[in-house]
């Protein structure tokens, strides 16, 4: 599996990446259901979330079991907010934001509010997966409307320029 910043989690069957684990996989990390999986490298970025399958990870990578009163999907989307990205780059180290590396150590020493209750980050965490998913929905319509208008103004420019795309003085003034 891989961490980026644009997907979460997901399986390195569905990057466009060529990964090649190598001979052995002995050093790569067993990562569960429900595990926090960021990439040490680009923690500031926010290249972290809660693991919805069970798999293997790069050795690169930090794998971190939340405790029995956290839901990780909440936390996972509590990690990636601005002001804690900030004191990732803070406590990294290493001389550029190419090569800084966030160690486990320093990323538990950060302080975090949240709610204690882990109904209340249930609720709060279903709350922004349907805001997410009604964003994407619309989305979606945008680039179909837009998609559509595309097509039209491309058969109006056809039929002004008899055909021939490439008139600019059809389209500009």
């Amino acid at each position: 599996m891989s961490v980026s910043v644009a997907n979460g989690i997901y399986p390195a069957s569905e990057s466009d990446r060529e990964t090649n684990p190598g001979a052995s996989l002995a050093n790569y990390k067993i990562v569960h259901f429900g595990d926090v999986v960021y990439n040490s490298m680009r923690m500031w970025q926010g290249a972290v979330d809660a693991s919805r399958y069970d798999g293997i990870v790069s050795p690169a990578y930090v794998v971190a079991r939340p405790n029995s009163e956290v839901y990780a999907r909440f936390f996972a989307r509590l990690l990636r907010q601005p002001m804690l990205l900030k004191q990732y780059q803070q406590v990294s180290q290493g001389n550029s934001k190419d090569t800084q590396v966030l160690k486990f150590d320093d990323f538990a020493s950060i302080g975090i509010s949240m709610p204690a209750s882990e109904n209340e980050q249930r609720q709060i965490g279903g709350f922004f997966d349907r805001l997410d998913s009604l964003i994407t929905l619309h989305q979606r319509k945008y680039c179909g409307v837009a998609s559509w208008m595309l097509g039209v103004a491309l058969v109006r420019l056809g039929s002004e320029s008899d055909g021939a795309f490439g008139e600019m003085k059809h389209v500009l003034r």
